[in-house]
């Protein structure tokens, strides 16, 4: 219960993990978009804003204006882009003061010198489209003004003083030929239907439609045109020039705008490999570690995976800190660890009990071996016909052949029995017992016995009565197999003394004390190994080598427990815990 609760808390801490990684990243890439889409925006309105001013000075803001116009000790200096925008759009551009003063023009009007700024405004003859304020908030203000030349006007009142509109000709004065070919204009002298009649200048239409003539009056196609009908001929003057090209600026602002999607497209582009690249990288590199972990593991490398050149461990940096990349996985890194610590650990375990295994085989095959060739001899001895036997010898065969087999029938039922104990295929049944008793009877025949009169024992029981519920037969072999194991692997003159103990009423203390040569900590770490015997016993026949790993596994059966200390020398302490209930 414990574990799955650990598990789930540990899957939630993972999840969120994950949660909160994967907004952050999306916070991330809002952010980038949100800037991106800021940034697109200002470009696309800053190249706006130049392809108008192109088409149309009056559009232009003010910071486009102040950074392009600098005054210096009290004179202006206008930037040859803005000139020639102003040159293109038919149109004259000046810089005054709040006096009137002009500081800096280009194409401007003779009667714009001297004036001040509110009658410039205010003043149709001017002809001013707009103005800026230069330095607003400064000390010192200064105007830029910007103004078309109104010339159709004042050709146009030229030519109709000189026109034949009789004999439906021009006839321009010389003055007025100049004037047109210093701006590159032209004139037509066109019917009502459009026929051209007469004409001047080398880029003069050679036809005119009515549409023309309705967009001429309108000011909405022909802005560089001007007509004049003559009510009694029906004739139609009309005045123009073709508008200077744009297309220089025009293209350079177009291929500013191509080049800046261009750019802005490139730019995404390789943010998007790069990001792919990132993430890729992100979580595939943990996931890729993490695999070859794994099959390290299955091939029986329990190390984490190292570095091919440095040979230090892939997850740490070099302060033996987990790296960046690897913190999102952090909870798998700690279960891998713990598997692989869990896995060298059974490794080792499965080793040593490879080994204790056929040690305890090689044991097991020299002990069958031994008793088996002690009957075989003696009974071939019984059996030849080469001597004669007295009944005195034949029975003192016949004790040794009993000796063997009951041995070797011992070995086959510990064998059977730990087998039965290691698949939980032992019946037991407790019953209500005198356990001071019951103790009592078993150290009474090891007492009686006179193959160990050589050792002292000793019982001291509780000064209570404990009453326990036990299976008799198992407890019998638990307490044979620990006295017996005292018994033979100690010196004669050893004491060994057996005491019981109760704990508040529920649990007893079984105490196996003697002070005999004692047992080293590798010896005591495998006392209940099954496939493991001391060697230090005094007897030829020094046991199975099951006997206590037998006695741990039924005291297990009772509920109890069984700990040993002990040191060379010393002797040793066996303490053995049974529950009474």
């Amino acid at each position: 219960m414990v574990i799955n609760l650990y598990q789930m808390v540990n899957h939630m801490q993972i999840h969120r993990r994950f949660i909160v990684q994967l907004l952050l990243q999306l916070l991330m890439l809002f952010v980038f978009a949100f800037v991106l889409n800021i940034t697109i925006f200002i470009l696309i309105s800053y190249f706006s804003e130049q392809t108008e001013t192109v088409e149309d000075l009056t559009k232009a803001s003010d910071l486009f204006i102040e950074n392009r116009v600098e005054v210096k000790a009290g004179t202006a200096e206008i930037e040859q882009g803005l000139k020639i925008r102003v040159e293109e759009q038919d149109g004259w551009l000046a810089v005054l003061t709040e006096e009137g003063k002009v500081i800096g023009s280009h194409n401007t009007p003779p009667s714009l010198k001297g004036k001040r700024m509110e009658t410039l405004l205010y003043s149709e003859d001017n002809n001013i489209s707009t103005y800026w304020v230069w330095g607003e908030f400064a000390e010192k203000q200064y105007y830029v003004v910007f103004g078309k030349h109104k010339w159709q006007k004042n050709i146009m009142q030229a030519i109709k003083e000189n026109i034949s509109w009789k004999n439906q000709k021009l006839e321009l004065l010389g003055a007025v030929k100049t004037k047109l070919d210093k701006i590159d204009g032209w004139a037509l002298l066109v019917d009502y239907t459009g026929k051209t009649l007469d004409s001047y200048g080398k880029d003069a239409p050679t036809s005119y439609l009515t549409e023309d003539l309705i967009a001429i009056e309108a000011d909405q196609k022909w802005s560089h045109a001007e007509s004049y009908f003559h009510e009694p001929s029906r004739l139609t003057l009309i005045v123009g020039k073709e508008p200077t090209s744009s297309s220089s600026l025009a293209g350079n602002m177009e291929g500013k705008i191509s080049n800046s999607v261009i750019v802005v497209a490139v730019f995404v582009i390789l943010f998007l490999l790069l990001a792919t690249y990132w993430y890729a990288h992100k979580f595939s590199s943990p996931l890729l570690m993490f695999i070859r972990w794994l099959q390290n593991l299955g091939h029986g490398i329990y190390e984490q995976p190292v570095h091919p050149r440095t040979g230090q461990p892939m997850l740490f940096n070099k302060y033996g800190d987990i790296k960046r990349k690897y913190r999102l996985y952090k909870d798998l890194f700690f279960t891998l660890t713990q598997l692989t610590d869990i896995l060298r650990e059974r490794d080792v375990e499965r080793r040593r009990i490879s080994r204790s295994r056929e040690e305890w085989v090689s044991g097991i095959s020299h002990d069958l071996k031994t008793p088996l060739a002690s009957i075989q001899g003696y009974a071939n001895m019984m059996e030849s016909d080469a001597y004669s036997w007295n009944e005195a010898e034949i029975r003192e065969f016949a004790s040794v052949i009993s000796k063997k087999s009951t041995y070797m029938k011992d070995l086959i039922e510990d064998l059977n029995l730990t087998y039965q104990l290691k698949n939980r295929e032992l019946p037991i049944s407790k019953e209500r017992t005198d356990m001071n008793e019951c103790i009592r009877r078993t150290i009474l025949q090891f007492m009686n016995n006179k193959l160990y009169a050589d050792k002292e024992l000793r019982f001291q029981p509780s000064h209570n009565e404990i009453i326990g519920f036990i299976d008799r037969k198992w407890f019998q072999r638990i307490m044979d197999n620990v006295i017996a194991n005292a018994i033979k692997y100690n010196p004669a003159g050893t004491m060994i003394t057996i005491s019981t103990e109760l704990i508040e009423q529920h649990v007893m203390v079984i105490k196996i004390v003697d002070n005999g040569v004692g047992m080293d900590n590798e010896t005591v770490n495998r006392l209940f190994t099954r496939y493991y015997r001391g060697t230090n016993t005094t007897e030829t026949d020094s046991g199975t080598g099951l006997g206590m790993a037998i006695s741990k596994q039924l005291i297990a059966l009772h509920n109890g427990s069984i700990r040993v200390q002990s040191k060379p020398g010393e002797g040793t302490v066996i303490r053995i815990l049974l529950p009474l209930g």
